[in-house]
């Protein structure tokens, strides 16, 4: 017995330690995070007692949950098997269940589904109209479509440059112009993250609020009737008189997630604005002492250039020198070479030179194996 309650429970532990993580992953971002349940709040007006289809791009099955709290049944479709895996783990429900499908080629009959949601799903496609068209297919005569893309004017105008969407988002004329070409009636809607303060009655019982917006100055306070900046654009499509146009709807950031994370991140920039300064300035000061050391080097350097400069000099004038005086040897031995040959002396004995020349001669052929200069060796008094 103990077995067979084990296996559950530790089940059941798994599946909480795998929802608290993916939670947390999740709310890395709380704006994000409150993208998607407005998103999903908003399309739940249209799936109480239908039959609907949820399809997601990256991530499914916290939509798909929401959906099945009002929903007859929710299937959550996402081309990826690891998401499918992790939805099925993490957002079961009785009336719910997830698949892996080719997101343009649907595996349902024509008119099966009552609702199709598919937010932040077309702008990732390589054409978005494949998914309109398949979504219209399996739908239902009076079915809804609920759908969203990123407000590509929200990224081109700068408010949030590079970010996600800027390349596959889409401009709010193109997006109904896309819907328009499918369906008979086609709302467009304008998403984007609020806050601020809220005055509501203390039972805690909420229904409609009048609802204005202002700018944070205190120089120049206003309160006007303006929409917030528009991240996103959301769609509800169908035929003729088949749906009405819903109210605006707001969802409260009522764990102040949105408030708290704008305060951590404000105490994180300051920190990254100290330690940026404190890292210009000291590489300032790095620069400064690498300039000042390499001016020491070059004056050290040209020093040395001058001293080796001054020596090599020194050495050629030295060389030039001793140059000199060796001509001026060489130029005297010349000359007493020269006096010695003209001289009365040299001439008397010249006769006498050629007499022993001669002898000297005739002794080196008399002697076996002597030659001139072995018998000029043996000469006596010489």
């Amino acid at each position: 017995m103990s077995a067979d309650h084990s296996a559950p429970d530790q089940d059941h532990v798994a599946r909480m330690d795998l929802t608290q993580y993916l939670e947390q992953l999740a709310l890395t971002s709380s704006e994000v995070a409150y993208d998607q349940l407005t998103g999903y709040g908003f399309a739940r007006r249209y799936v109480a007692g239908k039959v609907v289809a949820d399809i997601g791009w990256e991530v499914v099955g916290l939509g798909s949950h929401l959906l099945a709290e009002t929903a007859e049944s929710v299937v959550g479709l996402a081309g990826s098997a690891e998401a499918v895996e992790l939805a099925r783990t993490a957002h079961p429900a009785p009336n719910a269940e997830y698949k892996k499908v080719d997101l343009t080629q649907l595996p349902y009959p024509e008119g099966h589904f009552d609702v199709v949601v598919a937010l932040g799903v077309a702008e990732n496609l390589d054409r978005s109209e494949d998914l309109v068209r398949e979504a219209k297919r399996v739908l239902k005569q009076d079915g809804v479509l609920i759908i969203s893309a990123p407000d590509k004017r929200f990224f081109v105008d700068g408010r949030n440059p590079g970010g996600v969407g800027y390349r596959r988002g889409m401009y709010a004329s193109d997006f109904q112009d896309l819907l328009e070409t499918h369906f008979g009636r086609v709302l467009v809607y304008g998403q984007g993250a609020v806050a601020g303060g809220f005055v509501f009655p203390l039972s805690g019982e909420l229904d409609a609020a009048s609802v204005e917006s202002a700018s944070l100055s205190s120089t120049n306070p206003r309160i006007v009737a303006e929409p917030p900046t528009v991240r996103s654009l959301m769609a509800v499509c169908g035929e003729a008189e088949a749906f009405e146009g819903g109210e605006s709807y707001l969802m409260l950031d009522r764990d102040r997630r949105v408030f708290d994370e704008c305060e951590d991140r404000a105490e994180d920039v300051d920190l990254l604005r100290g330690e940026i300064r404190q890292m210009q300035e000291t590489e300032a000061q790095a620069f400064i002492d690498a300039l000042r050391l390499r001016g020491t080097e070059i004056a050290y350097l040209r020093a040395q250039i001058r001293r080796s400069e001054a020596q090599a000099e020194a050495q050629a004038r030295r060389s030039e020198a001793q140059v000199r005086r060796s001509e001026a040897r060489m130029r005297h031995m010349e000359n007493v070479v020269r006096e010695m040959e003209n001289s009365a002396t040299w001439r008397l004995f010249e006769p006498y030179r050629q007499l022993r020349a001669r002898i000297d001669a005739a002794r080196g052929r008399g002697r076996p194996g002597g030659n001139s200069e072995g018998s000029g060796g043996e000469r006596p008094g010489q």
